[in-house]
Parts: structure tokens; sequence; C-alpha cells
């Protein structure tokens, strides 16, 4: 039985002069982030919701976990991250991120993210951009802002199809959303 060792899998973390090393990893999350909304087609209008503003966050954040920086665990890491974001995202989605309020997520059993955006359209955004980011798709967004998915459950099984797709790479990983997260979806888009 032939086996092959597995590819070793390195992160470079560019700094500037001075830079500290958590910066440098919000600045390269941004950056990923912001390359994810780019490569999305969407209408201009559907940038200003809340949606889109929380699913860059929610990008950038679990982005800056693959180098090893939680920024909700820090005391200004979110403030931090989401200034990153506003200087590198259009207009109405930097306006959107500025009006981003992050509070503690309740209940109990493990959680994407130990935060949740204020509001039902944000915080299913940010739970979108953590899944987006760590199944390496480009088509969550667009789908949930142009044009408005019929029902959650159509925009969940798009969500499940972009995890099932990692998931033969990974067989032990668990991407889907849990059940409390599928509650904020469908109130997020109302069912």
């Amino acid at each position: 039985m032939s086996r092959r060792r597995p590819v070793p899998r390195v992160a470079v973390v560019p700094r500037a002069a001075g830079q500290d090393h958590d910066a440098a990893v919000l600045d390269k999350a941004a950056r990923a982030a912001s390359a994810a909304l780019g490569a999305q087609e969407l209408v201009p209008s559907a940038l200003a919701s809340p949606f889109a503003a929380a699913y860059v966050a929610g990008y950038a954040r679990q982005q800056s976990l693959r180098n090893g920086v939680d920024p909700e665990s820090r005391s200004h890491g979110m403030a931090d991250l989401v200034a990153c974001l506003s200087g590198l995202s259009p207009a109405p989605v930097a306006s959107g991120l500025q009006a981003l309020r992050f509070e503690k997520r309740e209940g109990d059993g493990p959680h994407r993210a130990l935060l949740r955006a204020v509001g039902a359209e944000a915080d299913a955004g940010y739970l979108v951009g953590h899944l987006e980011s760590l199944c390496g798709t480009r088509m969550l967004l667009a789908a949930a802002l142009s044009p408005r998915p019929e029902s959650a459950s159509a925009y969940l099984t798009l969500c499940d199809l972009a995890a099932d797709r990692l998931q033969t790479h990974q067989p032990t990983a668990s991407l889907r959303f849990e059940s409390g997260e599928r509650a904020v979806l469908r109130a997020a888009f109302g069912a």
C-alpha cells in the first residue's frame, strides 16, 4: 500500500516595518475578505445590507484564525478588525461595518463564533462569512443578496452544499450549520 506524506501547509504573514504580528494577521485577513467580496458579482445596492457587512467581518475573522489570531478573544480585537476592513471595503460596506455591534453569544453547545452580530440579518451574515471562509467557496453572499433566496431552507441547502464540498476532503470536520445557527439563518430570512 502506497502512502504519501501530506503536503506541509505554511502560512506567510507579511509585516510592514514596525507592525506587530497580530496587526499583520488582521491586515492579511482583511485583504482576503475584501478579495472574497470583490469576487462575487453583486448589485451595488445590495452591498448596503447588514448581511454584507457582517459577512465580510465573519470571513475576515475566520481568516485570522487560520493564522493563530482570534479577534473575538482580544479586548479590542473585533474593533481593530472592523477598522482594517473599513479601509479596504467599498463605501456601502464600510458604513455597514461601522454600524456593526457585537455581543456575547448565548446558549450552550459549541459555536462557530463566540460573539454574535446584533440583528438577525447581521448575525446570519457573520455566520455565513465564517462558513464561506472555511469552505473556500465564493457564492453564498451573492446567493443571499441578489436575488433573495426563495426560502431559508433553500439557502440552508446551499450552505450545506458548500460545506459538503470540503467534508469529503476532511471527513472528521463538521462544517454544516448546527441547529442554533440554522435558527439564526431562518430568522434572518423570515422563515
